[in-house]
């Protein structure tokens, strides 16, 4: 079993660890990026599964269910068995469509992408709620949070929705999110370059995508960036002013 093979079984596996096979569970016991990643993603479906499990489910949905599976010859049920399939698919696959991250890329990229997924799919809720950058700045100063030094110009004039602290590679990490003119959202993740592993370049935007996102690494002085959106790659670029 290649590195590929035991990644897509640990993949498929993360919420049921006990189904992978001895061949993969070694593979990542002897990778240690494989582990980091396996250790992340694992800990992204679990918060997902947990939010699906606290979702409000409407009253009399199981005996609505149950009626229309017994009911009776005459009546069609055709639409039933697909219905219930697809509900089900979703529920038990529809975390991976969110997940960002893989795992060629370096750990702190992967796991600043999926706080910020996490972040736009209301997995988990913001901190802090403030309609400008000044304001969450000064939200972050006054708890010690990581602040932004300098920001590109088009992102700084942008209004924003407020703040969430995380932790990224072991070290304290702040994502502030944004409201872009199409209606979708720009999430920076701010924390120090200080021994980062694989730090991106100084002052020089490195523009990647993964999945249904765009996003852009790069850092200045003693901080590390990125600067994630759903949105397209030119509408990243035009934040900073190279479209």
């Amino acid at each position: 079993m290649n590195r590929e093979e035991a990644r897509l079984e640990l993949d498929a596996t993360t919420l049921r660890p006990q189904d992978a096979s001895s061949e993969a569970r070694a593979q990542a016991a002897n990778d240690p990026e494989l582990a980091a990643w396996l250790e992340q993603r694992t800990a992204f479906d679990e918060s997902v599964a947990d939010a699906f499990q606290n979702l409000p489910v409407a009253p009399g949905l199981r005996e609505s269910i149950l009626s229309a599976a017994y009911a009776r010859p005459h009546k069609s049920t055709r639409w039933l068995t697909p219905t219930l399939i697809a509900a089900a698919a979703c529920l038990a696959f529809g975390w991976t469509l969110f997940w960002p991250g893989n795992s060629a890329m370096a750990a702190w990229e992967s796991e600043s992408l999926a706080a910020v997924a996490k972040v736009e799919y209301g997995v988990v809720k913001l901190d802090e709620h403030a309609a400008t950058l000044e304001a969450v700045k000064k939200l972050l100063n006054a708890t010690g949070c990581p602040c932004p030094e300098t920001v590109p110009t088009k992102l700084a004039g942008l209004p924003t929705y407020g703040c969430k602290r995380i932790r990224v590679d072991g070290r304290a990490a702040t994502i502030i999110c944004f409201e872009l003119e199409s209606g979708k959202e720009a999430h920076l993740v701010v924390m120090s370059s200080q021994n980062l592993c694989d730090c991106p370049a100084q002052d020089t935007p490195c523009f990647k995508s993964a999945k249904n996102w765009s996003y852009a690494s790069w850092s200045h002085g003693e901080q590390a960036f990125i600067l994630a959106t759903t949105a397209d790659e030119a509408a990243l670029k035009k934040l900073f002013g190279l479209v």
